[in-house]
């Protein structure tokens, strides 16, 4: 007990230390108000300190405005450090605590805060003090700043409200990624998630917006263009992304190196008609007409032939061309085993000039697969001219490589058909970007 008693007093006997060691040299009234020291109804109380007043008073409106953030937004995050330093002054150690409150919100993304002013302060009383030891003077701030419980559930509800439409956005921007109608869809995504980031305050929601803003702005890598001879003298491009139509508003530019009188005329499905004449060509020349198209700082450019105009439907020859980009899509996904089973295949082929044929089998070499896959299920018909997408199921399981794919990487691979007017069967070499669901 004695020990105990001991310790009190010598504890004590520091606090009082310090605290004479701190005078009060100057305040903003003669008597200390009552809201000071006792509980406020409608009302909080601030105090903070700095070495002059003006900082004083930036610092207790910050102070305000956190107190006001962490009652309203409940997933807001505001992070605490404390600081230690040791300074030497006159052969003995001073320690020193700083305590650093970082708010990691962007109080102007947040519209409730908008409303905060000091303004509104109804309170506020300063002390002027001096340390006796170190002979450096500092100021005790502390404001009355009015707050009714009723003020904070209006400002809870307008918040839930605001995130909750800002949360919908994200999650419709998401949806949107793999339905992609027109190339300027893009563009405008990522500039709606541009002001999605200036108003996410937290780690998880932001690190989703530069994801996916990442993603879409990938999605200008897989663009491609494609075309067919309608008739001599008239040609249809179409752009592709991962190997769909899509619509563009840009129209092309076309130059030809014999050409004359070249046009192009969008269509409302997204394609672009070119038209012209090729009466000064020299046939045993290399003629074509190449076709360039800016999107966003990216510039696609198409050339074709002119020969190839010439090769009609009259001997029924296959002119069958994989296009855009392979999808892959296991059913199963095993990512621990790193495995993946029944696994089906969407490939996009331009049958140019429209001739019958009739798919037999697709054996493909990916890159993440350690065996080839052999897709023997299909004996399909098509006939039709332009895009076809052909759809195939490999069943069973396939191991996955442990080396991952790199963004530009390619399956390889043949797709075997038979032109049902010649009974040959033919081979079409694949060779063509992809893409996977287990990766």
């Amino acid at each position: 007990m004695k020990r105990i008693s001991l310790a009190l007093c010598l504890l004590l006997a520091a606090c009082c230390m310090t605290l004479a060691q701190d005078k009060v040299v100057e305040r903003s009234a003669k008597k200390t108000p009552e809201w000071l020291n006792q509980a406020n109804d409608g009302a909080f109380v601030v105090t903070v300190t700095a070495s002059s007043l003006a900082d004083a008073q930036v610092k207790a409106m910050t102070e305000v405005t956190e107190r006001i953030i962490l009652s309203v937004a409940s997933n807001v995050s505001v992070s605490q450090r404390n600081e230690s330093s040791e300074v030497v002054e006159n052969g003995s150690v001073d320690s020193r605590d700083e305590f650093t409150r970082l708010s990691k919100i962007k109080s102007a993304n947040l519209p409730f805060l908008k409303g905060i002013s000091p303004n509104k302060i109804t309170g506020i009383y300063w002390q002027r003090m001096l340390n006796k030891k170190t002979g450096k003077g500092y100021y005790e701030y502390s404001v009355l700043y009015p707050y009714s419980r009723s003020e904070q559930l209006t400002l809870q509800a307008e918040f839930e409200t605001l995130d909750k439409e800002m949360t919908a956005k994200y999650e419709s921007l998401e949806q949107k990624l793999n339905n992609i109608e027109a190339v300027e869809d893009i563009k405008t995504a990522i500039t709606e998630l541009e002001a999605l980031k200036a108003y996410f305050f937290d780690d998880v929601r932001l690190e989703q917006v530069d994801g996916l803003k990442k993603r879409y702005s990938q999605l200008y890598d897989a663009l491609s263009l494609t075309g067919e001879f309608v008739k001599h003298g008239e040609y249809h491009c179409q752009l592709l992304l991962k190997g769909m139509p899509v619509k563009v508003s840009t129209v092309p530019t076309l130059k030809s190196n014999c050409a004359s009188q070249l046009n192009v005329r969008p269509t409302a499905d997204g394609k672009f008609v070119i038209t012209y004449d090729d009466s000064d060509c020299i046939e045993d020349e290399e003629n074509f007409i190449n076709l360039q198209l800016r999107l966003d700082g990216k510039r696609l450019s198409h050339k074709f032939s002119l020969a190839e105009a010439g090769a009609g439907n009259a001997d029924q020859r296959l002119s069958l061309v994989p296009e855009g980009k392979v999808m892959l899509t296991a059913a199963m996904v095993d990512a621990a085993a790193r495995e993946v089973t029944d696994i089906t295949v969407r490939l996009t082929v331009n049958n140019r000039n429209g001739s019958k044929f009739a798919v037999k089998s697709l054996e493909l070499n990916v890159p993440d697969l350690a065996v080839p896959l052999i897709f023997d299920n299909a004996d399909a018909v098509y006939s039709t001219k332009g895009l076809i997408q052909i759809k195939m199921l490999a069943k069973g399981d396939c191991s996955l490589r442990k080396v991952k794919k790199g963004d530009f990487a390619f399956v390889n691979g043949t797709l075997t058909v038979v032109n049902p007017n010649t009974g040959a069967i033919e081979p079409i070499k694949v060779a063509l970007q992809y893409s996977t669901n287990w990766e």
